[in-house]
């Protein structure tokens, strides 16, 4: 039987090359939509080959020391301390599907296309959760809770059973605060982020800044969630920020840099199978990734719910 004109494989399913074109569609759409890879480094991907793997990566220390300079008297040199925390490439995910060979030749749709595009929302979806699930209570303790400042210790970001209460009216608010938590710490201004669910981002878009302020080109709003800025922020919306069932559930906003987060994935094998059974062929593709929070002090988190 043979396939249609345009087809990406023939019935037969011999050809070589299909695997791999499908698996970089993949990780392309994969990585254009999902949030991970805007609110997470990925510097230390490295060369990862299978689930157990690990990547070290190397801290600096946050403070150098400053002495006055005296003309003529010796100059004392620091010997720098060099932290290391390990990247457990700990998880791996499959897709796979299969392809019934009268379907594909049948079908006037681009049956691969498709599926790339729903295996990679899927992958999308998976990763999204699991980081932010794993990012959510990662924060210093000066960084979160009733009495949030490194400096002050003034700004209340919630606690288990006295979640913060969103309304219109403080949702940028509490924006502010994680901003101003973040900065006692020393964390720079430039390249901030901050999760929200989506109905915060209503509240936020019914504020008093309202369309002023909260601005973002619709291409990133669909693509990554990106709704526009606060306060040096980028705010991101999405349905998978974490949440507690704390008397109704409560959710995890979390703030930072991308320093803060170190991700790293890669397709790691893509194969198409001929069924023994059947006149289809069988689709499948391992993903492998880690995430760790290597800086906690360059995050933030509320805990809130709506009002």
């Amino acid at each position: 039987m043979a396939g249609p004109t345009g087809a990406r494989y023939p019935s037969s399913g011999t050809i070589q090359y299909a695997p791999l074109l499908f698996s970089s569609k993949v990780m392309r759409i994969f990585t254009e939509s999902t949030v991970c890879n805007e609110i997470c480094n990925t510097d230390y991907e490295g060369d990862i080959k299978s689930k157990g793997d690990q990547v070290k990566v190397r801290v600096a220390p946050t403070y150098m020391n400053v002495e006055d300079y005296v003309p003529g008297t010796p100059i004392n040199y620091d010997t720098p301390g060099e932290d290391s925390r390990m990247l457990d490439i700990d998880q791996a995910k499959v897709v796979a599907f299969k392809v019934d060979d009268v379907d594909d030749v049948q079908s006037d749709l681009t049956l691969m296309n498709i599926f790339a595009e729903r295996s990679a929302n899927s992958a999308k979806i998976n990763t999204d959760t699991n980081i932010l699930a794993y990012a959510a209570g990662k924060a210093v303790a000066q960084n979160k809770g009733a009495t949030a400042g490194k400096v002050s210790s003034t700004y209340n970001l919630g606690t288990a059973g006295a979640a913060i209460s969103i309304t219109k009216d403080n949702a940028t608010d509490k924006i502010v605060d994680l901003g101003t938590v973040l900065s006692e710490y020393n964390v720079p201004d430039q390249g901030r982020y901050c999760v929200i669910p989506n109905w915060y981002a209503n509240y936020l878009k019914k504020s008093d800044l309202k369309a002023a302020d909260i601005t973002g080109d619709n291409t990133a709003v669909l693509r990554t969630g990106l709704i526009g800025e606060v306060d040096n922020f980028k705010i991101y919306k999405s349905n998978l920020v974490a949440t507690t069932n704390d008397t109704g559930l409560k959710y995890h906003v979390i703030a930072g840099v991308k320093d803060a987060i170190t991700f790293a994935s890669q397709i790691n094998k893509s194969e198409s199978v001929r069924s023994t059974t059947n006149f289809e062929d069988l689709w499948r593709l391992l993903l492998l990734y880690g995430r760790e929070v290597i800086m906690p002090e360059a995050l933030a988190e509320l805990y809130c719910a709506p009002s």
